[in-house]
């Protein structure tokens, strides 16, 4: 009996055992724990993917709006993504629920739920967990500088397809004016109130008017360009001044009978009567009338003529006739009259056609006489800056003209030898987008329309020599468009009055419509004060919208921004047609580059013409399009404002 009593204790005492019973026992809290991670980690993961499918299909919908209207296309393909994203069933689910709405002002609001199964959690009475998500799309726009460059040369007075050109509401210049105001509404629909979207504009053809936009301190004072300067016969009387009176005879001559009769070249009328009453009072006249002071009109001018006494009665002075009325009679006669500015004045000979430099005193070697009316000596550039007129000697006869400056340019001069812009040569300031001129000769140059003259031979053929000619040469092709307005913060009202103000004209000079959109938005060069950074100091998105209705069209007899180049020799060093459209494509090239080095986007789009390969490759990768009518011109606008815009998740 003590004996199983004692085992009885030890048992009781012994510990060994329960480590079984512990174990056991703790298995359910073990089992709660890793269950309970389990169905978390499913449940995040399941609840993130629809959240991500939910985020996809939002954006999507958003950004296939191109405006605030929302559709059931636009639905759908948002739920297309979605179920891209997060497919019935995935990870188990059950009863899923997606939609996506819009509230009207551009806004896309989406969300989803379904229910996941538990998997360990069931055995603690959880047997599925409920999942629900929303996400909101929109497109808001923070700092961006957008650039159109815009073709307005002659042939967007056309309708798209090419035919009958007016400029009418159906003609491409009306399409574009659309186009430019939908896309300003576009952009303006989505504009962060804290962000700063400017609008700049550089209508092209061949010229672009940015004169008034340089600072004065970048305008040359002096040119040389492709003029003409008037020669002059000398003065009858070069040595004396209008006002002057001066004698131009004083000499014994033969007096008339009748003081009505001076100045006359008839004999007759200087016959005086020899006898009876007659040759008596015929005396008389001679010794006592004729002397003294008259006023003879000669040549329509007025003389004074003054007979000295005593004057001298001859008899048988002359022949033939009656022999009783052959006497003369003769005094000395002093012939005096007051200079007009024409007797003082050089009179216009003819005109010499050369390249002629501001402010320069004999001109193409022309040196004229004494007191010739004022020429280019005294033309100086710097006068026109004022009040953008200046005088030029290239009237009729050589006379002063004003010369209205529009704002039209021309480049600083740079004569192209290779047709090599890769890299832009450093001499080549007329592609440099961020040149700041540093001394006179990189300034820009006013251009004078009314100053510029072609040159051709006798046979009509170009010549580069001077010319001389009575004034029957050429002036060359010249349209200057609309004022380009640099970038700016603009109202739709203003925006509207600009686009209606843009008149189609002019031929088609790709590269300096491209060469001044990229200066003017550029965070470097002549205008890095205005553009580098935003009054929020936020980054800026910059964009230039390249839009032309047509291929390149250039003509070396046209007054471009690098002068006459058939006769200024710029671009091509040699005059050619062909040659000027080549580099002139590759110089647009160059300046894409240039641009894109800025991290300027370039879109470009070919409005009722052919999408070059030019011209794409002008573009930034995939930014270039093609629209053969005005509604898609439209369209394509608005696909460029939308994907300008900040596409972006507000929950």
């Amino acid at each position: 009996m003590q004996a199983r009593m004692s085992f009885m204790r030890k048992l009781l005492r012994d510990k060994t055992a329960n480590t079984l019973a512990i174990s056991a026992a703790a298995m359910v809290p073990l089992m709660a724990m890793v269950g309970g991670g389990v169905d978390a980690s499913r449940y995040y993961m399941t609840a993130a993917r629809m959240q991500a499918a939910c985020d996809a299909g939002a954006l999507a919908a958003r950004r296939a709006m191109t405006d605030d209207t929302f559709t059931t296309a636009h639905r759908q393909i948002g739920l297309n993504f979605f179920d891209q994203n997060f497919s019935d069933g995935m990870f188990g689910v059950s009863g899923r629920v997606r939609n996506f709405t819009s509230d009207g002002d551009g806004v896309v609001f989406g969300n989803a739920s379904a229910t996941l199964p538990s998997t360990i959690m069931g055995a603690f009475g959880y047997e599925q967990f409920n999942i629900a998500v929303s996400c909101t799309a929109e497109i808001n726009i923070s700092n961006s500088d957008i650039m159109f460059v815009l073709d307005v040369t002659g042939s967007m007075a056309c309708l798209p397809n090419g035919s009958s050109c007016s400029s009418g509401s159906s003609s491409k210049i009306a399409g574009l004016r659309t186009a430019v105001m939908n896309f300003y509404d576009t952009v303006e629909a989505a504009t962060s109130a804290s962000a700063q979207v400017r609008y700049g504009f550089v209508p092209y053809s061949q010229q672009v008017n940015v004169g008034f936009a340089i600072p004065r301190v970048h305008m040359a004072n002096s040119h040389t360009y492709q003029s003409r300067v008037a020669r002059y016969n000398p003065a009858p009387f070069p040595d004396n001044d209008a006002g002057d009176t001066v004698v131009f005879s004083d000499a014994t001559e033969w007096l008339p009978r009748s003081t009505s009769n001076f100045n006359s070249t008839n004999t007759d009328h200087y016959r005086f009567r020899t006898g009876g009453s007659a040759g008596t009072t015929a005396r008389n006249f001679c010794l006592n009338t004729l002397p003294g002071t008259r006023t003879v009109t000669v040549n329509g001018v007025a003389q004074t003529w003054q007979v000295f006494a005593p004057t001298e009665y001859v008899t048988g002075q002359w022949t033939g006739g009656d022999s009783n009325n052959r006497a003369g009679c003769r005094g000395r006669v002093r012939k005096t009259r007051v200079l007009t500015t024409a007797d003082v004045t050089p009179t216009f000979r003819d005109w010499v056609y050369c390249p002629v430099t501001t402010g320069t005193a004999s001109p193409c070697g022309v040196t004229n006489p004494a007191k010739s009316p004022a020429g280019w000596e005294t033309v100086n550039l710097s006068s026109l800056y004022t009040n953008n007129t200046i005088q030029l000697p290239v009237g009729t006869d050589g006379a002063m003209i004003t010369q209205t400056w529009s704002g039209c340019i021309e480049e600083p001069v740079w004569m192209d030898t290779t047709g090599n812009y890769s890299p832009i040569p450093a001499a080549a300031h007329d592609l440099n987008i961020n040149l700041v001129p540093a001394n006179e000769a990189q300034r820009w140059k006013p251009a004078l329309n009314s100053g510029v003259w072609e040159r051709r031979d006798g046979n009509g053929n170009r010549t580069t020599a001077n010319v001389i000619d009575a004034g029957n040469q050429n002036t060359p092709g010249f349209t200057c468009p609309r004022a380009a307005a640099r970038l700016s913060e603009i109202s739709r009202t203003d925006l509207q009055t600009y686009v209606n103000s843009l008149v189609a004209t002019g031929q088609t000079y790709h590269d300096i419509g491209m060469l001044w959109g990229a200066r003017f938005i550029s965070p470097n060069g002549m205008f890095a004060a205005d553009n580098s950074t935003a009054p929020n100091g936020d980054a800026i998105s910059r964009h230039i919208v390249f839009m032309t209705d047509g291929a390149q069209v250039n003509s070396v007899e046209n007054y471009s921004m690098q002068g006459i180049e058939w006769w200024d020799r710029r671009i091509t060093g040699d005059g050619d047609q062909s040659r000027e459209v080549t580099r002139r494509a590759a110089r647009l090239q160059a300046i894409c580059r240039a641009a894109q080095q800025e991290n300027i986007t370039v879109w470009v789009i070919a409005f009722g013409t052919t999408l070059t390969q030019n011209l794409i490759d002008c573009a930034s990768p995939g930014r270039a399009f093609q629209a053969n009518d005005s509604a898609t011109l439209n369209a394509q606008f608005q696909e460029i404002a939308q994907k300008i815009a900040a596409l972006r998740l507000t929950s």
